[in-house]
């Protein structure tokens, strides 16, 4: 076994280039964390993550934590993703806490349990988070002992057994926390602790708990993201309209505009009426106090990150959110009817995905 010492505050460059190809070669590293110290393999290499298995002599009914390189990155192997826990993302990630997902297709299939569920966390620690963003790899982890025994929080206190059975210790000093992370089923309305560690039971109710907050961002606040609002207005259940706020706001907007007379025309033929819309240019207030944000172009994600850093993690493309695209939703202003309609048509599709993903918890 390979020891690096490497400094927390100033990850040293080559030592974590060494680290991350060991990794890449289904190795397994040992390292700290802002809770305690972890075990961590490739989460793309099935025979690593087999191998630490074996090593932990963990039970193969108890997968293991994925790590993720930042904080929106959730959103690649959650299949659904209720307001509260999103809550949850936006007030502890990065931080002690894992959230328990239902697991989507693209997850890794050796850390999805036999529910269907998969664990996700974001360090806060420079060390995995340097590794992963350095070396584009995501990480699979568990704590750093043989299952059932002690949880070590510095690398003195590894235990030696283990220690011959793993290819690299990074000695970071001591973990931030010294307690393992709480864990908590976003799966289930309301959502079930399952571990208490790090923070409190109550600090978890105090921020799931409350009305949510969805805010659509467009350009000029009059066409597509009014027709967003309005739609999900429309499809959110009549039984839970009081626990949200559904908005929009324009990037480049004029304050008490309606919108176009085309895009009234049109929702009003799906059921919509947005006749009483006036235009709201996005402020600062406006993304700090949403829940989740979701927007139509790439610069209305650039200027929402703009306005605020604690946007990150919160605000999507409406189509990389509601059905995992990359793309984009472009505006119809100026445009023939048929193109407002072919919008409309494409907003209304991701909108549905937006209320599956949103719903899709158990009760």
């Amino acid at each position: 076994m390979k020891i690096i010492k490497i400094d927390p505050d100033h990850p040293e460059e080559k030592k974590i280039e060494k680290a991350i190809q060991i990794l890449k070669k289904g190795k397994i590293v040992a390292f700290p964390t802002d809770t305690v110290y972890g075990l961590g393999v490739s989460a793309e290499n099935e025979a690593a993550i087999k191998r630490l298995y074996q090593v932990k002599k963990r039970p193969l009914d108890k997968p293991m934590t994925l790590f993720l390189r930042k904080k929106g990155g959730f959103i690649r192997f959650a299949q659904a993703v209720p307001l509260f826990a999103q809550r949850l993302i936006n007030e502890f990630w990065p931080g002690p806490l894992t959230l328990i997902f239902k697991a989507n297709q693209g997850s890794p299939p050796s850390l999805i349990s036999k529910q269907g569920k998969i664990g996700l966390r974001l360090s806060a620690h420079s060390i995995p988070r340097t590794i992963m963003e350095k070396g584009r790899i995501l990480l699979a982890t568990t704590s750093a002992n043989l299952s059932g025994e002690f949880t070590p929080s510095t690398s003195e206190d590894l235990d030696k057994a283990l220690l011959e059975d793993i290819d690299l210790l990074i000695d970071g000093g001591e973990s931030l926390l010294g307690e393992e992370s709480t864990i908590v089923d976003v799966t289930r309305s309301p959502p079930l602790l399952i571990r208490e560690g790090w923070l409190l039971p109550a600090q978890i109710e105090k921020v799931w708990q409350g009305k949510g907050d969805v805010l659509f961002v467009c350009t000029g606040n009059t066409c597509r993201s009014p027709m967003a609002e309005g739609l999900l207005k429309k499809l959110w259940p009549q039984r839970k309209k009081n626990e949200i706020k559904i908005d929009s706001a324009g990037t480049s907007a004029r304050p008490g505009l309606p919108s176009t007379s085309l895009t009234q025309k049109i929702m009003k033929e799906k059921g919509v009426d947005i006749s009483y819309h006036e235009s709201k240019p996005l402020n600062q207030k406006m993304v700090e106090e949403a829940d989740l944000i979701l927007v139509m172009e790439k610069m209305h994600k650039n200027k929402v990150l703009d306005l605020s850093s604690l946007a990150e993690g919160k605000v999507f493309l409406l189509k990389e959110f509601g059905l995992g695209v990359d793309e984009e939703i472009l505006d119809p202003m100026g445009g023939s009817e048929e193109s407002y309609r072919e919008c409309a048509r494409e907003i209304e599709k991701n909108i549905e995905g937006v209320l599956e993903k949103l719903m899709g918890c158990g009760k």
